[in-house]
């Protein structure tokens, strides 16, 4: 199980030729709570490239690294229909009675199921300073992400 702060700005290599595939930038993730794979940032000279790596092709995470079974030309362009962890990142997390639980610091996922497993939620700044975060398992699946907050399932 691994957090999408933890992954964020690791290098990702080819595992045969250890060939530089490029920069975990964000995770995306679907509606229904799936881990879809992670978002490369590819630097090139004039522009940079954003493409997904998709979570069936991670062989293995290292304490520093994420080792890819695919090389940069099977790299899949970006869904359309899909959450990144920087769209979720601090947003206000409510029920679907509008009870609010709290805002959205980090979500723990299973590479190897390719699901989300929990959300770590704060209450707020001062909650943070005394060390309080409290985590809730996941719920069956996002059934809103906007401006006006996160709203779960469940």
């Amino acid at each position: 199980m691994r957090t999408c702060h933890e992954v964020e700005g690791r290098s990702v290599y080819e595992k045969s030729t250890s060939f530089f595939l490029g920069t975990i930038s964000d995770i995306c993730f679907s509606f229904e709570g799936d881990c879809l794979g992670f978002i490369l940032e590819q630097k090139r000279f004039f522009h940079h490239r954003h493409a997904l790596l998709p979570a069936a092709d991670v062989a293995y995470i290292l304490d520093d690294s994420v080792i890819a079974n695919i090389g940069s030309e099977q790299l899949k362009p970006l869904p359309k229909d899909c959450l990144t962890y920087g769209e979720l990142k601090l947003q206000l997390v409510k029920t679907q009675k509008g009870d609010i639980l709290g805002l959205l610091e980090d979500v723990y996922f299973c590479l190897d199921k390719g699901i989300i497993v929990a959300y770590e939620l704060s209450d707020g700044f001062f909650s943070d300073l005394t060390g309080s975060k409290r985590q809730i398992q996941k719920a069956d699946a996002l059934v809103e992400a906007g401006k006006d907050g996160i709203v779960l399932n469940g």
